[in-house]
């Protein structure tokens, strides 16, 4: 900063200093993340209709599957659903910053390079834009258990916290309403649905396919007698035993 302008001579004579600026947003910006969590506890009654749940459906690119041995998370996406309709603006997706040689895999499968992520947000700041756009949401992922595992590593790690939001695993909800079925992939649900396939395999991309599917799945279980969401897990938790 040219400390001879106006401003700076300002902030000199009054002892302040941009990195006390920088250490007073970052005060705010954590004390706003642990609001978001704190919030995020009074969750939505388990008798709310389930078009009437505000949901943020989520995905995660990572190298590889056990976050307690280290695997990282590359890049988050998200997108939202209000009164059942996908919201295709603002869609959330970030890259996190990443040092390391990216498995040669990881790249083929999801196109995600070192050079996406070696200037990418640190983990801490990915993971305080993302709890700012899902708010206090029920959350969704298909497949939920990998993600959230990554997620709830992250949180500890980086803010020392855990998440505290409702997470519905769409893969469950499909065997549920498809008992049948002897493959329950996201692309063989995708495909029976009738959503086409585009951006697998990248976060934001399978986010926003996995949103077109929950849409769907929704009606699917008002033909079920499935109406809330203590419907919903009344029948997961019959499925289970």
């Amino acid at each position: 900063m040219n400390w001879n302008n106006p401003l700076s001579e300002w902030m000199r004579k009054r002892g302040v200093t941009l990195s006390g600026m920088a250490r007073e947003g970052d005060f705010q910006r954590e004390a706003f993340i642990r609001s978001t969590i704190r919030d995020a506890k009074n969750r939505v009654h388990l008798g709310t209709p389930l078009i009437d749940i505000p949901f943020t459906v989520f995905d995660l690119e990572t190298t590889g599957f056990h976050p307690q041995q280290g695997d990282e998370i590359l890049s988050i996406g998200a997108i939202r659903v209000i009164k059942g309709r996908v919201e295709e603006t603002p869609l959330f997706h970030t890259y996190v910053r990443f040092e390391s040689a990216i498995p040669s895999e990881i790249t083929t499968l999801t196109g995600i390079t070192n050079m996406d992520t070696v200037n990418a947000p640190s983990l801490k700041e990915a993971l305080a834009d993302w709890l700012r756009y899902i708010g206090t949401s029920t959350l969704v992922a298909y497949g939920a258990n990998h993600d959230t595992a990554f997620i709830q590593v992250g949180l500890k790690k980086t803010w020392s916290s855990r998440l505290p939001h409702r997470v519905i695993d769409c893969l469950q909800i499909v065997r549920l309403l498809y008992p049948d079925w002897t493959d329950y992939s996201l692309d063989a649900a995708l495909h029976f649905h009738d959503i086409p396939i585009d951006g697998r395999h990248t976060a934001d991309g399978d986010a926003r396919m996995t949103a077109a599917l929950l849409v769907k799945l929704i009606k699917r279980c008002s033909y079920h007698q499935i109406h809330t969401l203590e419907d919903l897990y009344a029948r997961l938790s019959r499925m289970v035993k």
